[in-house]
């Protein structure tokens, strides 16, 4: 039950999803645990196990695509399994040939997750029926958990692979608003398009396991980088990518007839910029054989395209569909638009007779008063002014009508304009009619390459990715890291991608591990020379966790297609990265900073496999020092030596300043296991590391951040504390207690010796004792003589 609760929290963290659904007849142990790891934004919604029953699912399924069959794609295994439903024999004999009908407790959860979606959308549409409600659904896709690299939060969070903060503005911040601080998806994500920025934090969040879809994306951004095309081809898409709209949304609308002139103007700008994207991709000498190129140039039919961008040009006339902030038809269209159109624009001037007309029959003092004017829907009006002082018209006629007023005029009908809404009606009114219909006949001929659009989408979010990728690798000289099935991690010049931004130089280090390649535990006679763990020692502030960090963050860049911070690298497909680098500590939890640890390390156990990656940092800390590097120390033994109770035994990189644990009396490991290295440091020109218990206070330690072989005997870090400003007191002061646990000295009998002062103080009260006791104090002494005798005893 653990690790399936694990596996779930995994999902959700992957996923990201707002809603949650769980069967009402779940077990309140679960619903309980996923409600303690939920965020603020995730909502657990307790539906009728009815919703979850695979027949009822299947009925949905079919009825989206009887509704519309080409919208809908199944990916999941085909299965000859027929189940039997109310639906056609035929409908349900296709739909076994798209879905594996034998995994009923994934298409009972796909209902659930139709019936939740037709649910949502009824309460936006005010549908009574949600089974009845208007439902797009682009795609049903299975994901499985095995194709992808299992990552939780703690191993996010300590490589800081995404790092949210607040907005400095404040308006900005009340809104929720938040902003990627410095962490991997912020350099590595320059996406000009909103899909694009979407798929590539899905595909940060679910790193590949596959080795050739891995190296269909190092391909493209091979192609991308090489000189011949950068940077004029990636300026070029980059361009055409800036200016791809929410194209399924558009869709939609244009599907309920609520497209806005802006959203024609996205679409017709997407049918374009796609059109060019082809042209840039096929100029592209040996690019044929790119997956990404070879997609795109199929689907991106150039003849579709093309008519959607005719058929958009040749109906909408943008100009005045922007002046009048509506779809305007352009004219050629319809005669008959055209001839009102003309009727339309002719007004002026019959408004201009009509009030010379109205102006002769009025008292001259009126003259200036009286005005035609037209409004749609009501027609043609007589205007007049109204008195400054009355705020009546001051003038109207006997068979004149009102109708409404204004703060400054009042409108009637009389004969004259009467006539004129007979003779010419409501011109606005019957354009409006003639545009609805003729864009409305747009839509259905545009709707007709709905699929086509949205796959064009598709696919220019997956570029936006590449090219982004492309801009990084150059940008940051990264290298191609080659991928491989071997259980294997070597990396020349790495380099951590994070760190080496924040500093004026980088040291390179290389890291060469190797998992088992089986999971029965290797003998003497049959185990790898290449270790699987590297055990890392040196002094505090040296760059042990920037190293940690930085072979988990390469391997992690190559799982998700990217070029690496490396001269070169080969990485073996790793299932898992599971991480002890970071305790997170909060009140929202009753445990402590060490059962924190503790919780992380279990799960890192509970999960880990040959082809895992293990990075532990200083694990074992916050409690008693013999306890903690028992701890780190039985932890090795297990992942290396013992290969995880029979498991097979995982890469492991581990850091700690348990220098007593590394003795090879205490740690039963041998050198085909387990690689000591160390931070190398300078001592006072020296690169010997001298012994804990001499004077650290005055050396000049030289951090050289290079790695080399054997293990640090000292962590100088009482060095560490006087460089960063703690007080000489309490420098000194640690330098003795340091010496005094070197000579092996029990510090309570030390630290109990008495200074001179006291030893002064104690001395005297053995003279006043010893005085006390040689004074006789018999019965028969007055209360004068009792006191001569204290005064001496006293010293007084």
């Amino acid at each position: 039950m653990a690790v399936v609760l694990m596996y779930s929290f995994a999902v959700i963290f992957q996923v990201k999803p707002t809603i949650v659904l769980l069967p009402s007849r779940i077990e309140d142990s679960i619903e309980e645990a996923l409600k303690s790891v939920a965020e603020t934004n995730l909502r657990i919604d307790i539906r009728p196990s009815n919703e979850f029953a695979p027949r009822a699912a299947i009925s949905k399924i079919l009825a989206l695509q009887a509704e519309r069959p080409t919208s809908v794609q199944f990916v999941t295994p085909t299965s000859e399994h027929l189940a039997t439903s109310s639906s056609s024999d035929a409908a349900l004999l296709e739909l076994s040939t798209k879905i594996n009908l034998d995994k009923e407790i994934s298409i009972g959860c796909a209902g659930a997750v139709i019936a939740c979606a037709q649910r949502l959308s009824a309460l936006e549409t005010g549908d009574a029926e949600y089974s009845s409600a208007s439902l797009s659904i682009l795609d049903i896709e299975s994901v499985r958990l095995d194709d992808i690299m299992y990552v939780n939060s703690d191993t996010i969070c300590s490589l800081q692979i995404f790092l949210d903060e607040s907005h400095p503005d404040v308006l900005e911040s009340a809104a929720n608003r938040r902003k990627e601080g410095l962490s991997l998806f912020g350099i590595l994500n320059s996406t000009a398009s909103p899909f694009g920025h979407q798929l590539m934090k899905s595909w940060f969040l679910r790193p590949l396991l596959s080795v050739e879809k891995i190296n269909e994306r190092l391909d493209a951004v091979s192609l991308l980088v090489r000189p011949d095309n950068y940077p004029h081809v990636i300026d070029g898409l980059k361009g055409c990518l800036k200016r791809v709209k929410n194209i399924p949304k558009i869709v939609a609308n244009m599907a309920m007839g609520k497209a806005t002139i802006a959203e024609w103007k996205g679409l017709l700008d997407f049918a374009y910029q796609c059109l060019k994207i082809r042209v840039i991709l096929c100029n592209i000498v040996n690019a044929q054989d790119i997956k990404i190129v070879k997609k795109i140039t199929e689907q991106f039919d150039s003849v579709p395209l093309r008519e959607v961008c005719e058929l958009i040009t040749s109906t909408i006339d943008f100009d005045m569909s922007a002046v009048e902030n509506r779809v305007v038809v352009t004219s050629g269209i319809d005669e008959n638009l055209d001839c009102l159109k003309s009727q339309y624009d002719a007004i002026e001037e019959l408004l201009r007779e009509t009030a010379i007309n109205l102006s002769r029959d009025l008292p001259d003092v009126y003259g200036d008063a009286v005005d035609a004017a037209y409004v749609p829907q009501i027609g043609f009006l007589v205007k007049i002014d109204l008195g400054a002082d009355t705020g009546e018209p001051v003038y109207f006629g006997d068979d004149w009508e009102l109708q409404f007023k204004t703060d400054q005029h009042a409108f009637f009908k009389s004969a004259d304009v009467r006539e004129l809404d007979e003779n010419y009606g409501d011109l606005y009114t019957l354009i409006c009619d003639i545009e609805i219909e003729i864009v409305h006949a747009l839509q259905v001929d545009v709707l007709k390459y709905s699929d086509l659009l949205t796959t064009c989408c598709k696919l220019t979010a997956e570029l936006d990715c590449l090219v982004s990728f492309a801009e990084s690798a150059t940008l940051y000289n990264y290298h191609r890291p080659t991928v491989t099935e071997d259980n294997v991690i070597d990396i020349k010049k790495g380099r951590h991608p994070l760190y080496e931004l924040s500093v004026p130089s980088f040291v390179e280090n290389d890291t060469l591990l190797r998992g088992s390649e089986g999971v029965e535990i290797d003998t003497k006679e049959n185990a790898d020379t290449l270790p699987s763990t590297i055990l890392l020692t040196g002094a505090n502030f040296s760059g042990k966790s920037v190293y940690l960090k930085q072979v988990a963050l390469i391997v992690y860049m190559a799982h998700i297609g990217c070029f690496v911070p490396a001269a070169s690298a080969t990485i073996g497909l790793t299932d898992r990265i599971l991480t002890r680098v970071m305790t997170r500590e909060t009140v929202a939890r009753e445990r402590s900073a060490f059962m924190n640890d503790i919780m992380q390390i279990c799960t890192a156990l509970q999960l880990v496999t040959r082809r895992s990656l293990l990075i532990v940092d200083e694990f074992g800390k916050g409690t008693e020092a013999c306890d903690g590097a028992g701890l780190f120390g039985a932890l090795i033994e297990y992942v290396s030596r013992n290969a995880c109770g029979g498991r097979g035994r995982p890469k492991v990189v581990a850091a700690t300043h348990f220098h007593e644990a590394l003795d090879e009396n205490v740690i039963r490991i041998s050198e085909n296991e387990v690689k000591f290295v160390h931070m190398q440091v300078l001592i006072n020109g020296d690169t010997k590391n001298e012994s804990a218990g001499e004077r650290q206070v005055d050396m000049n330690i030289t951090y050289l951040y290079q790695l080399v072989d054997g293990h640090s005997t000292s962590s100088f870090g009482i060095r560490c504390a006087a460089m960063n400003g703690v007080p000489k007191e309490v420098i000194d002061r640690a330098e003795e207690l340091s010496a005094l646990l070197a000579r092996g000295e029990d510090l309570s009998v030390v630290c109990s010796r008495l200074d001179a002062k006291e030893l002064k103080i104690v001395e005297h009260a053995e003279l006043v004792a010893r005085r006390f006791l040689k004074e006789n104090f018999s019965a028969g002494f007055d209360d004068i003589a009792v006191r001569e005798k204290l005064r001496r005893v006293l010293g007084y």
